[in-house]
């Protein structure tokens, strides 16, 4: 019995990532600011990472989407969002205090992105202990342009890797552009991981990027969201400040 159930999780393992290497993924960068996530995260999981450890991440003068705190004068984003800009990275918190951002290093291995911000501007945020299981509860917070800030969903395959962006877990959430780099946290508002990319958008990427708004989403439903795990973003960032010195 024991080894029809690892069989069978391996195969459905394998499936969800053979569906996301056959995927297009839309990475989901456009956003607006942070005060909306901390105010809508009120009496939800997510209130407390939304208050001490997230941030709006700006670049060219375009708000992209989030970071969240890693550990004292670090914090972790998708690298998508500096693609396409030499610009500092500004970033604001939802008290509306802002500083400048430098980039420390970038993941080759995954979408991930370690910036330096001044001492004690983000607190790093719990961690949640182990990985989610299929079904449960999880909340994201995100800046997006037009819409909610923080969705609500459930995991639904907790092993998933996409090319690319790295391994993490797939979930059913209603997120919209503006998510990217921003906070999944669990029942207990622990950090589970980055929200990273749609690896169905549909024309969900294309309708934002023409009007500015994640038309595509505000009209649907939840979506299938692929999230890096923390775990895994945590020690390849812990790999890249050794290696950066």
């Amino acid at each position: 019995m024991g080894g029809s159930g690892m069989d069978r999780r391996g195969f459905l393992r394998r499936s969800m990532v053979g569906m996301l290497a056959g995927s297009a993924a839309a990475p989901l960068w456009l956003s607006g600011c942070a005060a909306p996530a901390a105010r809508a995260a009120l009496g939800t999981p997510a209130e407390r990472i939304t208050a001490t450890s997230f941030a709006v991440l700006r670049s060219g003068g375009m708000a992209r989407g989030a970071v969240v705190g890693f550990r004292d004068g670090h914090v972790l984003t998708c690298a998508h969002l500096l693609d396409g800009s030499d610009a500092v990275p500004a970033l604001r918190r939802a008290d509306g205090a802002e500083a400048e951002a430098r980039l420390v290093a970038r993941s080759p291995r995954m979408d991930l992105a370690v910036l330096r911000v001044p001492a004690g501007f983000l607190a790093p945020p719990a961690a949640a202990p182990a990985l989610p299981a299929s079904g449960d509860m999880v909340w994201a917070a995100g800046a997006p342009g037009l819409g909610h800030a923080v969705a609500q969903g459930h995991v639904e395959a907790p092993d998933a890797e996409m090319p690319g962006f790295g391994r993490g877990f797939t979930a059913r959430m209603p997120v919209l552009m503006g998510y990217s780099g921003g906070p999944v946290v669990d029942e207990e508002g622990r950090l589970l991981g980055l929200t990273a990319a749609l690896p169905e958008p549909g024309a969900a990427g294309a309708i934002a990027f023409l009007t500015g708004a994640d038309l595509g989403g505000l009209a649907g439903g939840p979506r299938r969201v692929f999230v890096l795990a923390i775990r895994r973003a945590g020690a390849e960032a812990e790999r890249l400040l050794a290696s950066a010195g």
